[in-house]
């Protein structure tokens, strides 16, 4: 179950302490770093970082044992009562990412520079997590000025007053979902791969996708395979059905796996329709090229409400020296559970390069080209290319539907927003336009859905789409 909502993917950062460390840090006392040498060895190595201990000490001493955040006071050590073992809350942040990619990373330095106490920030909790959530947001420059004001302040000299904070509406990007498939059925198969399976299903209804999911010897579907008439009838042995509720599979953590993979799959296979290509590898979404002219474009409407064309694969170098490089727009998009109630459509966008339009480009050649390209994308460049694949997804329309087997998958075409408090950062402010609101239309295709009925399909021309494989 995903614990994280954020708009903006998480940067690089390493936590000092425990769980349990943490949750008996309530104390007021302050204590000296070198007191507990066994604490400070047992922090100074985490899965991919090593701290040297010298330098672990030297930055809590320049943080005087705070929190760097502006107007965050928080101790980051102490101790319950004498003669108790001493309780650590801080986090270490690096300033220039440690990994390759992401708006804050640099590839080009090395990583034992990475790890010296200058590139490092000394943070409470809470706050660490908040700069990992926005990386665009606390980029390089602001995390530095961060770190020498706040030790400025330490060492008593001079500094400017901590930057004022200010409350703002955060637009999460998922699309809530408001309704899932309440029943998944599963046989025993007469074809033995998932190819053969795919083979052997007929076209699918229009509007509608056949997901199946070929787990240990059993073939599982949102499909009702009792039907006599069913797209899995010839495919299955009838005398091996079962079937299971949505819960009873989720209260089963070797059983909701298959639910959540049918809900990809449903998604594979929808957006398959849509013109949609999945790339395995780095598991995210993305338009291929159009066959005659490579390049594609798309016509959709903007933020604002202004339709417009963009190009969603275009050649590096196509206005001076085009060359051997297609960047096509991509994303992650995936069903994933934050509470036992509460699921979302997430949204991460993201790119995908080839040499001409379908072959993939080596990932050397990969890694400094989209480095570089998301260390331009700021908060407003990203909502843009969030908002874009939303409006994709969902036509324009209120909300996007999936049918899948006389049930179906429905999320609500608006993002949902938290509260968020942060130092002000003076820039444009733009108002997004949100989704249509309901009419008769809508409303009636959103009950057809739910209810395993095809509203309006005697207008609908007779010719069948096109099927897709696994």
């Amino acid at each position: 179950m995903s614990d994280c909502m954020a708009m903006i993917p998480s940067g690089h950062s390493a936590e000092i302490g425990s769980p349990a460390t943490r949750a008996s840090s309530q104390s007021g006392h302050q204590i000296r770093l070198s007191s507990f040498p066994d604490m400070v060895a047992g922090m100074t190595t985490t899965r991919q970082r090593t701290y040297p201990e010298p330098v672990v000490k030297r930055l809590y001493a320049l943080s005087g044992n705070r929190c760097a955040f502006p107007g965050c006071e928080t101790r980051l050590t102490g101790q319950v009562a004498p003669g108790e073992p001493p309780t650590n809350l801080g986090k270490i942040a690096h300033i220039v990412g440690l990994g390759r990619q992401g708006p804050r990373a640099d590839p080009t330095i090395p990583v034992e520079d990475l790890n010296r106490v200058e590139n490092l920030l000394l943070l409470c909790g809470v706050h660490h997590d908040l700069v990992d959530a926005n990386p665009r947001t606390y980029s390089v420059e602001v995390l530095a000025t961060y770190k020498a004001n706040h030790e400025a302040r330490i060492e008593g000299t001079s500094t400017p007053p901590p930057p004022p904070m200010t409350t703002e509406t955060v637009d999460l990007s998922l699309l809530p979902i408001t309704h899932l498939p309440e029943r998944v059925w599963s046989a025993v198969p007469t074809r033995r791969t998932t190819e053969e399976i795919a083979a052997g299903l007929p076209l699918p209804e229009q509007g509608e996708v056949l997901p199946f999911y070929l787990h240990n010897g059993r073939i599982h579907t949102f499909h009702d395979l009792t039907t006599s008439k069913g797209p899995f009838r010839g495919l299955i042995e009838h005398a091996t059905i079962d079937d299971a509720t949505q819960a009873d599979l989720l209260a089963k953590p070797d059983r909701r796996g298959v639910f959540v993979r049918l809900l990809n799959k449903s998604l594979d296979r929808w957006l398959r329709t849509r013109g949609v290509r999945f790339d395995r590898e780095h598991r995210r979404y993305y338009f291929p090229a159009d066959h005659e002219t490579i390049g594609r474009t798309v016509t959709f409407k903007t933020k604002t409400g202004r339709t417009m064309s963009r190009k969603v694969v275009r050649q590096e170098g196509e206005r001076t020296t085009p060359r051997d490089v297609w960047w096509h727009l991509a994303a992650r998009i995936a069903f994933e559970q934050f509470t036992s109630d509460q699921w979302g459509l997430t949204l991460r966008p993201e790119f995908h390069l080839t040499t001409d339009g379908t072959t993939p480009l080596a990932s050397w050649r990969v890694g400094p080209r989209v480095t570089r390209k998301k260390s331009r994308i700021y908060n407003e460049a990203y909502f843009d290319a969030v908002h874009f694949w939303r409006h994709y997804l969902t036509e324009g329309q209120p909300r996007l539907i999936i049918k899948v087997g006389g049930q179906a998958i429905v999320a609500a075409g608006e993002f949902p927003t938290v509260q968020a408090r942060w130092p002000r950062i003076d820039d444009q402010a733009f108002q997004p336009v949100g989704v249509p609101e309901d009419d008769l239309l809508t409303l009636l295709a959103e009950q057809a859905a739910l209810a395993g009925d095809d509203w309006g399909a005697e207008y609908e021309d007779d010719d069948e789409g096109e099927g897709e494989a696994e």
